[in-house]
């Protein structure tokens, strides 16, 4: 592991489906995903682990998980996820673990410790944390008060800006903000469900998300739309100080058909 920080590769809503020739509204996602993880491999981009925040399978199958988590153990290191309301957890842990994929939801390395939780409900797309995440978390940062501390989860906990999708939000985000108020080494949250890049600070935390690595949703808008911006991920790198530096890498150019009037998917 390098010395000087801890690397991580983040990539978020890829939304396979067991087809791997069909498509999300223009867009092949397995093609587009490959296309990512070419770029990071073409960068020759160093990182030490894996985290997926969600929407991993766009139709639950067994097909697109083992599929993704074999497409995801080229790189060779550990790779750790969280469910997306698109996700089933019952399929999910019938597949994983699976090639480097772990199912452990914290992690603690060097000053740092990485806490994953799930914000799935059953049923429907908005997200909340039910009172066994609430409990997990605040046992983690009290085991560890003195690691800075990397929150990862699906949905987002802040508004992002766009009404349609600020209303499949984290619905109780209140109580998940009370929690980590308490704690100062709260460093960073991590999500994904947005489908755009966020770097927003609420009461001196990063709030984080990252581009999916398929279609990706127009910011500040009202109603549903997509924008015409290539798939990506990001790379976060840790130091032992509690600094994160960070960077999205996109492909180059659009992958598929680009949908303009698309209404929802």
């Amino acid at each position: 592991m390098n010395n000087s920080s801890i690397n991580i590769l983040h990539v978020t809503d890829t939304h396979l489906l067991a087809d791997k020739e069909a498509s999300l509204l223009g867009v092949n996602t397995e093609q587009s995903f490959q296309a990512v993880i070419k770029t990071i491999q073409n960068a020759k981009i160093k990182f030490d682990l894996i985290i997926h925040s969600g929407d991993m399978s766009q139709d639950c199958s067994e097909a697109s998980y083992e599929r993704l988590a074999e497409e995801l153990s080229e790189f060779n290191v550990p790779i750790y996820c969280v469910p997306g309301n698109h996700d089933d957890l019952k399929t999910m842990m019938k597949v994983f673990p699976h090639e480097n994929m772990s199912r452990h939801q914290h992690i603690v390395l060097k000053n740092w410790h990485l806490i994953l939780l799930n914000s799935k409900q059953p049923n429907v797309v908005e997200g909340h944390l039910d009172q066994t995440q609430l409990n997990y978390l605040q046992h983690c940062l009290q085991t560890y008060p003195e690691h800075h501390a990397l929150v990862i989860f699906h949905h987002h906990p802040i508004l992002v800006g766009s009404t349609w999708l600020d209303k499949l939000n984290l619905k109780n985000a209140d109580e998940f903000w009370e929690i980590v108020s308490h704690y100062p080494k709260v460093n960073t949250v991590l999500f994904g469900h947005v489908h755009q890049e966020v770097f927003k600070m609420k009461d001196n935390i990063k709030c984080i998300a990252t581009p999916s690595t398929c279609i990706q949703f127009k910011r500040n808008q009202n109603e549903f739309g997509l924008e015409k911006l290539p798939p990506g991920c990001r790379i976060l790198q840790l130091y032992g100080d509690g600094r994160l530096e960070t960077a999205v890498h996109r492909v180059p150019e659009y992958i598929g058909h680009f949908e303009e009037n698309a209404k929802n998917y």
